[in-house]
């Protein structure tokens, strides 16, 4: 019982989504379209989508990442340097594609968000609109991006950067409501 309550806990509070190594699993279960099969820091395989088309990796390469938050992303510069409202568009087009894996024109939108690629069309404008029109939206995903000296090249470019679907605060909410009516039905069961 004890146990099963402390899984519940460290559930509900969960840790920080940051790490330090990424692995590209391959090969994709969709061509270039996501999500990838990708490993961080040597755990489960993890659905990710990369946001970038000019990058290339190859399977079984690992490298440094630093992750970022919608909090954070400002933070980040050079090639994958954007606004807090394109990493919006990102998070929106990429739970979009998490929802529809494999769909050619979702992953050309996300491509198409920072100059990495891919191309305008009714994806990347809906992202645009839907980000625009709800000023509050603040995507919960975190944008893993490749950092640090020796970093492999595949066709002479550094590895592609990702993001990790993270449920909204609203779900986190459902599950511990869920997990919390298990542990009164535990402990029920246990005085009973």
């Amino acid at each position: 019982m004890k146990t099963f309550v402390l899984a519940a806990t460290l559930l509900l509070v969960g840790s920080t989504a940051y790490a330090d190594s990424l692995t590209f699993n391959g090969p994709t279960a969709n061509g270039v379209n996501g999500p990838y099969s990708m490993s961080l820091n040597g755990g489960p395989a993890t659905p990710m989508i990369c946001f970038s088309d000019v990058n290339y990796i190859q399977g079984g390469e690992s490298w440094n990442v630093q992750a970022y938050n919608i909090n954070q992303v400002g933070a980040v510069v050079g090639q994958f340097a954007g606004s807090t409202a394109q990493y919006n568009e990102l998070g929106y087009l990429a739970n979009e594609l998490f929802a529809n894996p494999g769909n050619a024109n979702l992953q050309q939108a996300i491509w198409f968000v920072l100059g990495t690629g891919g191309a305008s069309n009714s994806y990347y404008t809906a992202a645009v609109n839907y980000v625009n029109n709800n000023p509050n939206y603040m995507t919960s995903d975190v944008f893993y991006i490749p950092t640090g000296p020796n970093l492999p090249t595949v066709n002479g470019t550094t590895p592609q950067p990702f993001i990790l679907q993270v449920p909204e605060p609203s779900s986190l909410v459902l599950l511990g409501a869920g997990l919390f009516g298990l542990i009164g039905l535990q402990l029920k069961k246990a005085s009973a």
